[in-house]
């Protein structure tokens, strides 16, 4: 009997320590539906044609190549679920944006070139306020085409200087530059194409 209950005491110890040590997750940070329409309810392989306003025989085409979703665990009882979706122009500089939702309604948006030293454009969303440098509009005239519900936000980037984006539209227009201080091309979204 003495054997059996050392052996039964074995096993318990042994079944406990196997046991899940990682917390529990409390709490689930997801994107909502106003920042998914800004940024990510697009279909992979649609495609965004832009003309060039200051030389209207130049065109570029962007198209989106792939959407993922991921998730983070903090630890600490907190699951984080963003998304990175990748863009492939046919002139502009390629790039990625990613979209991370935190605490107390906060959003995090970085539209990254993936060059190094070259900065990214930045969009923060702190429960329904754009942060300082997201300008919002309820409609804006770009050189002749009305957007609506837009945000723009200027930035640093050597690639992507000034990014408009219109919700449920996506990139309405952008400076595209080929470096620090130098603008060559303001594209303006002339059609979009579904696959």
């Amino acid at each position: 009997m003495k054997k059996s209950l050392i052996i039964i005491s074995m096993l318990l110890f042994v079944l406990s320590s196997c046991r899940d040590k990682d917390p529990k997750i409390k709490k689930i940070y997801e994107l909502s539906p106003e920042m998914k329409a800004y940024f990510v309810d697009y279909a992979v392989g649609t495609k965004w044609i832009y003309q060039d306003t200051l030389d209207k025989n130049n065109f570029d085409t962007i198209e989106l190549v792939s959407k993922e979703n991921f998730d983070v665990n903090g630890g600490n009882g907190t699951l984080t679920k963003g998304f990175v979706l990748y863009y492939k122009p046919k002139k502009s500089k390629d790039f990625k944006v990613r979209v991370d939702p935190g605490a107390n309604n906060t959003y995090y948006v970085k539209i990254d070139p993936m060059a190094t030293a070259t900065g990214a454009v930045v969009f923060e969303n702190d429960n329904g306020v754009w942060s300082a440098g997201v300008t919002y509009y309820d409609s804006i005239d770009i050189k002749g085409t009305m957007f609506y519900k837009v945000i723009i936000s200027k930035s640093a980037s050597f690639h992507h200087l000034d990014v408009s984006i219109s919700q449920n539209v996506g990139i309405v227009g952008f400076w595209n530059t080929s470096g620090p201080g130098v603008l060559e091309n303001y594209y303006k979204l002339i059609k979009t194409i579904k696959p």
